[in-house]
């Protein structure tokens, strides 16, 4: 499926988790597998904000 080009801000603001590439450059960027990184897209939702928050936390 094409992306909506007048969406990319919007679109930028969320991980797919059903996207590999997305899951792949959360896992890489957090250090964590890439199986691990989509658990945790699924359980906090696709919010890049929330995740990042979430993995902020629990490195601390």
């Amino acid at each position: 499926m094409a992306d909506d080009k007048a969406k990319i801000k919007e679109d930028r603001k969320l991980v797919a988790s059903e996207e590999t590439y997305e899951v792949a450059d959360f896992a890489r960027k957090f250090g964590v597998s890439p199986s691990e990184a989509q658990t945790i897209i699924k359980r906090y939702g696709p919010s890049r904000k929330k995740l990042e928050a979430h993995m902020a936390a629990r490195s601390a």
